[in-house]
């Protein structure tokens, strides 16, 4: 029917980016899927072993579901080792970065709301007559400078806190 909404795609329609994160560390390659509506976009990701991104915010809530791996997220100062079956939240307009530490890449869902317009790739719009694709707001991340001395000590105390509570388990 040519009059159908287009509010549905499978995932393997999608357009698959590889690219260098914007806020990588090093050669941090994300590969990734995206699609949007009006209020909400959501990412497929993968992270590799040693992805690692810089510290960074966006006005979006983010919401995270890991499906395989892990993965730490940094927020204000705290971090969460994240394995699969997890969710993450990560409030609207908090510091966050993320880092794989693991031997295997993580996959990670990643809905933002309102939709996150990263640089480069594709994003799959599924939008219907009434929606006005220029009025949607979509969000950018700003990267947010920290001393790495900080960053460093963050990282170490959240490794050693939850590695540390696991081992206890």
């Amino acid at each position: 029917m040519a009059d159908k909404p287009s509010y549905r795609v499978n995932r393997r329609d999608i357009q698959i980016t590889e690219r260098v994160a914007l806020a990588a560390v090093g050669q941090s390659i994300l590969r990734s899927q995206k699609v949007h509506g009006t209020d909400t976009s959501l990412m497929f990701a993968e992270r590799a072993a040693g992805y690692h991104t810089s510290p960074h915010k966006h006005d979006c809530e983010q919401m995270n579901y890991i499906v395989s791996g892990e993965i730490y997220f940094f927020v204000d100062g705290r971090g969460y080792r994240c394995k699969a079956g997890d969710v993450m939240r990560i409030p609207r307009n908090k510091v966050h970065w993320a880092w794989n530490r693991g031997t295997e890449t993580a996959v990670v869902f990643e809905s933002h709301s309102p939709p996150l317009r990263d640089r480069g790739g594709a994003s799959v719009a599924l939008l219907g007559p009434d929606d006005d694709a220029d009025k949607i707001q979509h969000m950018s991340n700003i990267l947010v400078k920290m001393d790495q001395a900080e960053i460093d000590g963050i990282e170490a105390r959240a490794v050693a806190e939850e590695e540390g509570r696991e081992a206890a388990e």
